[in-house]
C-alpha cells in the first residue's frame, strides 16, 4: 500500500506545472477586400467549387484525386507517426524494470523483480504530451492542407490541358484555312491571276502551321501526365477519358467570397501555423519544468518460487539540477525564441494569404474582361478574313498578301481568347485556394449536379 500512496503522491505533485499560458494569435485585417464590396461567408455550394465549370470529367479527376493522391495519403501516414508520439509523450511514468531467477543447489530459487520510475514536479510531461497533442492536431489539418495544394496543382494543370488542346484545335483550323488559301492561289497562279511569289508566300505560312503542331502535342501529352501523376496513377492507367470536346473549362461565377477573418478558420496553412506555435509555446513549458527538481523510485522485490518469505524495498530520490541551471535557461531561452518565430511564421501565412486572395481577385477580374474583349476581337478578325478572301477569289480588289495577314489575325486572336479563358479559369481556381474553401470534402460525382445553378460569369 505504500508503494502505491507514494506513487499516487508523485503524480499529484507532477501536475503542479510551471511554464507559460497559452492565448490564440491575433491580428487585425479588414472586414472587406479592396476590389470588392463587403461580403458574407462562403455558400455551401462553395464547397465544391470545382462544379463551377459545369465539367464532368474535371468533377470526376477531382474524386479520384482527392482518394488517390499520394501527397495526400503522406499527410495521412504524419497524422498516425503524430499519434504514436502523443501516446509516447503522455506517459507520465518513465522508467523500467527487470525480473531474474537466482538460486543455487542447496536452497531454494527466488524471483527478484526490480524497477525504477522518475517523474518531473515541474510538469514537464504533461507539457510534452501538450506540445505532441498540438502536433498531432497541425498534422491532422496537414491533410486538409495537402488536399488544397492538389486542387490547386489538379485544377492548373486540367485547364492548361484544355488550352493546349484547344490550340491544337485552333492550329488544325488554320492549317485548314491555309491550305483552302493556297489552292485557290494556285487555281489564279495558273490562270494568269497570282504570281509564283504569292504561292511561296502562302506555302511558307502553311508549313508554318504545320510546325507549330507537333510542340503543341508534346505539351498536352505532359499535362495528361501530369495529372496521371496527382492522381497517384501509373501514366497511361488514368481510365479517364481526356480527348477534348470543344471547350475549354470556363467558371460560372463567384458568390460569397468569404470575409478576411473566414481565413483563419478556413485555410488549413494558417490554422497548421497557429498550431505549431501553441505547440512551440508549450515546448517553452517543457524547458521550463526542466529546471525543477525530478523523483526517483526504485523498487525490488524478491519472492520465493517454492515457499518463504517475501522482501520488498523502495528507495525514492530527489534530483534537483543545480549545477545545469545555466545551460538550462539557456534552453528555456532557445524555446521562447522559437516560439516567437512561430508566431511571426503563423502572422506571415495570414498576410501572404490575404495577398494571394487580394491577387486572385485582380487576376480574375482582368482575365474576365480581357476575355469579353478578345472574343470580340475574334469575330471582327473573322468577319475580316471572309470578306478579304472573298474579294480576293471575286473581283481582285485585295492582294494575298491582305489574306495571309487577315489569315495571321484571325489565328493570333483565337490564340489570345484561348490564353485569355485560360487565365480566367486559373484566376478563379487561385481565388478559390487561397480562400481556403473545398479542402475538406471529397465531392460525389453522382451528386454533382446538385449544388449547381445557371449563373454568368464574374460581374463587375
Amino acid at each position: 500500500m505504500r508503494i502505491v500512496l507514494t506513487i499516487g503522491a508523485g503524480i499529484f505533485l507532477s501536475g503542479c506545472t510551471v511554464g507559460p499560458m497559452y492565448k490564440s494569435p491575433e491580428i487585425s485585417l479588414p472586414d472587406r477586400y479592396s476590389l470588392v464590396a463587403p461580403v458574407t461567408k462562403a455558400s455551401a455550394r462553395d464547397l465544391h467549387w470545382w462544379t463551377d465549370f459545369n465539367d464532368s470529367v474535371l468533377n470526376a479527376l477531382v474524386h479520384h484525386g482527392l482518394q488517390g493522391n499520394l501527397n495526400v495519403a503522406e499527410a495521412r501516414e504524419r497524422v498516425r507517426e503524430a499519434q504514436a508520439i502523443v501516446r509516447r509523450d503522455s506517459q507520465v511514468l518513465s522508467g523500467n524494470g527487470q525480473a531474474e531467477v537466482t538460486g543455487n543447489s542447496n536452497a531454494n530459487n527466488n524471483t527478484e523483480f526490480s524497477t525504477t520510475a522518475s517523474f518531473g514536479l515541474g510538469g514537464q510531461t504533461q507539457w510534452a504530451a501538450r506540445a505532441a497533442s498540438e502536433r498531432l492536431e497541425a498534422a491532422e489539418i496537414g491533410v486538409g492542407e495537402a488536399r488544397r495544394l492538389l486542387l490547386s496543382s489538379l485544377g492548373t494543370a486540367y485547364v492548361d490541358m484544355r488550352f493546349l488542346q484547344r490550340n491544337l484545335e485552333t492550329r488544325q483550323q488554320d492549317l485548314r484555312s491555309r491550305q483552302r488559301t493556297l489552292r485557290d492561289l494556285n487555281k489564279q497562279f495558273d490562270a494568269g491571276a497570282a504570281t509564283k511569289l504569292d504561292v511561296l508566300r502562302a506555302q511558307a505560312l502553311l508549313s508554318e502551321t504545320k510546325a507549330e503542331i507537333p510542340p503543341i502535342t508534346a505539351d498536352i501529352i505532359q499535362q495528361r501526365n501530369r495529372i496521371s501523376t496527382l492522381l497517384g496513377v501509373p501514366v497511361g492507367e488514368l481510365g479517364i477519358d481526356l480527348g477534348y470536346k470543344g471547350k475549354q473549362p470556363v467558371p460560372r461565377g463567384v458568390d460569397d467570397l468569404g470575409v478576411p477573418a473566414d481565413l483563419l478558420r478556413a485555410r488549413p496553412d494558417i490554422r497548421i501555423a497557429e498550431r505549431q506555435y501553441a505547440a512551440a509555446v508549450s515546448d517553452v513549458g517543457v524547458a521550463e519544468a526542466a529546471r525543477y527538481p525530478s523523483l526517483s523510485l526504485s523498487g525490488l522485490v524478491t519472492a520465493p518460487l517454492k515457499r518463504g518469505s517475501w522482501n520488498e524495498s523502495i528507495v525514492a530520490g530527489l534530483t534537483v539540477p543545480i549545477f545545469s541551471q545555466p545551460s538550462l535557461a539557456a534552453s528555456v531561452d532557445a524555446a521562447e525564441a522559437r516560439a516567437q518565430q512561430a508566431y511571426l511564421a503563423w502572422r506571415s501565412t495570414v498576410l501572404v494569404a490575404v495577398e494571394e486572395v487580394e491577387g486572385a481577385l485582380a487576376d480574375l477580374r482582368a482575365a474576365n474582361q480581357a476575355v469579353r474583349a478578345s472574343r470580340e476581337v475574334v469575330q471582327l478578325n473573322q468577319r475580316s478574313l471572309d470578306l478579304t478572301r472573298r474579294l480576293l477569289v471575286e473581283s481582285g480588289d485585295t492582294t494575298v498578301l491582305d489574306l495571309i495577314d487577315r489569315e495571321r489575325s484571325v489565328s493570333s486572336a483565337r490564340a489570345i481568347l484561348a490564353a485569355n479563358v485560360r487565365d480566367l479559369a486559373n484566376a478563379y481556381i487561385a481565388l478559390r485556394i487561397a480562400l481556403g474553401i473545398g479542402h475538406d470534402e471529397v465531392v460525389d460525382v453522382a451528386t454533382r449536379n446538385a449544388v449547381m445553378a445557371a449563373e454568368d460569369i464574374v460581374t463587375e
